[in-house]
């Protein structure tokens, strides 16, 4: 169970560089096509934080085609992780773990101010009481995790996100639904594990969030193993305990999506994602991830925006490790708004 402590700094006395606690933050501009996000990482061990702030709106294999990026990777860690300023303009405030604030002041007249207010309490995927995924044994919990240790204590929460954004001075009202996380444990950059992380927001009262294992030494739609998950219907939270992901890939990044959950109520869960924006993540130099805003239709034809990511580990991947599905369907960058280069 989460509750006011987790969202203080969770040091071990014997962390080094290794250890990390992070948060991820979302955001959509579904009219607009802009997807943008804040993620942090506090290496107490190097008594450093990383603050990455982007904002996309094409889909392009080239970082030169976002809207904007700032990512710092060595600012001081802060004090208190609770409430903080750092050096590259943004302030952030957890009020609980259901409820932050977040301000930034970038360059080139780009800044966010953002609410965020979690729908339902934080998804702990280590509280059999919540997550039916969850193990009791903490070896096989965090082996299960879908992230390994770097994922040794963790929740999502999806929250509804009001404010406004400005990006290199044209501004935005938002209003949407994002899924957010919070994660505690030792994150190695030798030897971290590819992930899958993918949701889906409907409304209000439906949402689909998932981890996955993944495996891309292995075809098209083989690679995906259901970890952790939950439902979202009618204002009632619901774990998952099943599930299959595939994705048709371009190069990394995904062309197209099918996703099924099936809930602890035994409700299944069906629906298909193209992407409109994606672009090369690098929240760490050893783990390019492909990164995706979302277009879900679901089975009954209702339609939702969320996220996909899948992290490819360079020491993991590199040395012919990538199946030829992934390998071989490299796309050249793309040229202009919604670009979708095929090979």
């Amino acid at each position: 169970m989460i509750t006011a402590d987790h969202i203080k700094f969770q040091t071990p006395p014997n962390a080094d560089h290794q250890w990390a606690e992070t948060y991820w933050f979302g955001l959509y501009i579904p009219e607009e096509n802009i997807y943008g996000w804040v993620y942090l990482v506090f290496r107490a061990g190097s008594g450093a934080t990383t603050c990455d702030i982007e904002f996309i709106d094409r889909c392009s294999s080239e970082m030169f085609d976002a809207r904007y990026i700032d990512i710092q990777h060595h600012l001081n860690i802060p004090a208190d992780l609770q409430k903080f300023t750092l050096a590259n303009g943004l302030q952030f405030e957890a009020r609980s773990p259901r409820e932050y604030r977040l301000d930034y002041v970038g360059v080139d007249d780009t800044e966010l101010h953002l609410d965020v207010e979690g729908i339902h309490e934080p998804y702990d995927i280590h509280d059999p009481a919540i997550d039916p995924m969850a193990r009791a044994d903490r070896g096989q919990a965090i082996e299960h995790s879908g992230f390994g240790t770097a994922y040794a204590g963790h929740f999502d929460l999806t929250a509804r996100v009001r404010g406004s954004i400005s990006i290199r001075g044209k501004s935005y009202d938002v209003d949407c639904l994002a899924t957010n996380d919070h994660s505690w444990g030792f994150r190695p950059e030798r030897g971290m594990r590819p992930m899958g992380y993918v949701n889906a927001h409907f409304s209000e009262d439906y949402v689909v969030q998932s981890i996955w294992e993944f495996d891309p030494s292995k075809a098209d739609g083989k690679q995906h193993i259901f970890k952790h998950g939950y439902v979202v219907r009618e204002g009632k939270l619901v774990g998952g305990v099943a599930g299959t992901l595939s994705i048709v890939h371009r190069g990394i990044y995904p062309a197209a999506l099918e996703l099924s959950l099936t809930d602890e109520a035994g409700d299944t869960h069906r629906m298909s994602g193209t992407p409109s924006a994606y672009n090369v993540w690098v929240p760490y130099g050893c783990t390019p991830t492909a990164h995706a805003m979302v277009r879900w239709q679901h089975s009954t034809g209702i339609e939702g925006v969320g996220t996909s990511m899948e992290a490819f580990p360079l020491d993991t991947v590199t040395g012919d490790y990538l199946h030829e599905d992934i390998r071989l369907s490299s796309p050249t960058h793309g040229t202009g708004p919604g670009s979708t280069v095929l090979p």
